[in-house]
């Protein structure tokens, strides 16, 4: 995406919206640790690794959505 990466346009739906849910997509493996120290006011818990098949994609979007379900 040009000008914006995913984590500031996250930033900007969340402004309109807190309550939707997002699961990042990424190439690039993630170091939690890491992760939190730099966007430590990203609450974002749902990460999945490229390449990815459309059924574990499936299978992630649904364990979101139930976790959310649990937590409303």
């Amino acid at each position: 995406m040009p000008h914006i990466n995913g984590f500031e346009l996250y930033s900007k739906i969340r402004d309109a919206d807190k309550e939707i849910r997002v699961c990042f997509i990424t190439a690039f493996q993630i170091y939690y640790d890491e992760f939190w120290e730099l966007f430590p006011n990203l609450d974002v818990k749902c990460f999945a690794n490229k390449p990815i098949s459309i059924e574990r994609l499936v299978v992630v979007i649904r364990e979101e959505l139930s976790l959310s379900n649990l937590n409303n």
